[in-house]
């Protein structure tokens, strides 16, 4: 006769659950992570990835998508003095890509400006929750910002099938933070003074 052992059972249950639990995280469970990051979790789904921390945090040490870090936006954020005032926000998020495409000495110049740096961060922030549904194929439609001015939706599907406020593309949208919401975008546009 066959007997089966309660405890060897239980066991070998336990480790299936691990092993699946694992590969249902993918090549991300086993990539190494920082310090600061290794206690954060992130999940992904098909209309949005969740990444836990501050948005500061999120900018300065994750990589989102296995490409986009934003760690002179980061800078930015901090130079403004704005870590604190973001919460609930929606922020636009420039990567590093788009800030080399301004030239290291324009974006010094405005990091070593407290009005133009603030201006700058101001720009790309939402006031409240805006995710992509609420406007990504409303053309002409206008997003106000906390600097005061508004960012114009422009999507023309017989150009292309993006989606850009005025002169950046947005990436990818509703990735979740612990303080609200941003949307990546491929360009760091200046409010107009």
């Amino acid at each position: 006769a066959l007997c089966i052992h309660p405890t060897k059972t239980f066991a070998m249950y336990k480790k299936a659950a691990i092993f699946l639990a694992l590969a249902a995280l993918g090549a991300d469970a086993f990539a190494p992570m920082s310090a600061p990051m290794a206690l954060k979790s992130r999940v992904s789904t098909a209309r949005q990835t969740l990444v836990m921390g501050t948005f500061v945090e999120e900018f300065k040490f994750r990589k989102i998508a296995n490409r986009f870090t934003f760690k002179t936006f980061a800078d930015a954020i901090e130079a403004a003095g704005m870590a604190g005032e973001l919460n609930g926000n929606t922020v636009l998020a420039p990567t590093d890509a788009a800030f080399e495409e301004m030239g290291a000495a324009d974006v010094a110049a405005i990091m070593a400006d407290k009005a133009k740096v603030t201006a700058m961060v101001k720009f790309h922030v939402l006031p409240g929750k805006q995710d992509g549904p609420s406007f990504r194929s409303d053309n002409g439609k206008q997003l106000a910002t906390l600097q005061g001015g508004s960012r114009t939706v422009n999507v023309d599907p017989a150009v292309d099938r993006f989606t850009y406020l005025d002169q950046a593309k947005v990436e990818t949208f509703d990735i979740e933070t612990d303080e609200g919401s941003f949307h990546i975008i491929d360009w760091v546009d200046m409010p107009k003074v």
